[in-house]
């Protein structure tokens, strides 16, 4: 009896986690900009929109399987950071992220994690934090910028997936 209660639960256990879908990632092109994300299903054409100093902002987000997975690209239309330094350009992505805090109506953070970087480009900067919006969802970012653009690439949800997934998307901004 108790051989077949151990292997009835080791069957309900392997039923459970084969039938839980695991994202295929997917590489697809913001509109014409020549900058690319991951993504767990196709997250379509949007067009930008212009934030007040005139440069495009991109906003992408899909949900697979109760997580939402969402990207923010905004591409620095005029020379304005040229000639910053990846520290200076670190700092405007960090208040971006500040920004951004409030409109996603978060209210506890980690703290920032600097000193990521991108192998696909070493010329990039990335910071990573974890959030917890009002409604109690924990989220968690990664933000990437040089002198060209800046992307946050966010999850949200009940339940953040596996590390190796949130891997996966954070690390999936490719610039030019």
């Amino acid at each position: 009896m108790k051989k077949t209660t151990i292997l009835f639960s080791l069957f309900v256990l392997f039923t459970a986690i084969v039938s839980a879908q695991v994202p295929r990632f997917t590489k697809y092109q913001i509109n014409e900009t020549g900058r690319y994300a991951y993504f767990p299903s196709d997250p379509g054409t949007i067009e930008p929109v212009m934030s007040d100093d005139g440069s495009d902002v991109y906003t992408y987000e899909v949900e697979f399987e109760n997580t939402f997975y969402g990207t923010i690209m905004v591409d620095f239309t005029d020379d304005a950071f040229k000639e910053n330094s990846k520290e200076e350009m670190e700092e405007v992505l960090i208040s971006y992220l500040d920004y951004l805090q409030g409109a996603f109506s978060i209210t506890e953070t980690a703290g920032y994690g600097k000193g990521h970087t991108l192998e696909s480009n070493p010329d990039a900067v990335g910071v990573l934090d974890y959030w917890e919006d009002a409604t109690g969802e924990p989220w968690v970012i990664k933000g990437w910028v040089d002198q060209n653009s800046l992307a946050v690439m966010y999850m949200y949800s009940t339940e953040l997936p596996a590390q190796g997934i949130q891997d996966v998307f954070l690390n999936g901004f490719r610039f030019n």
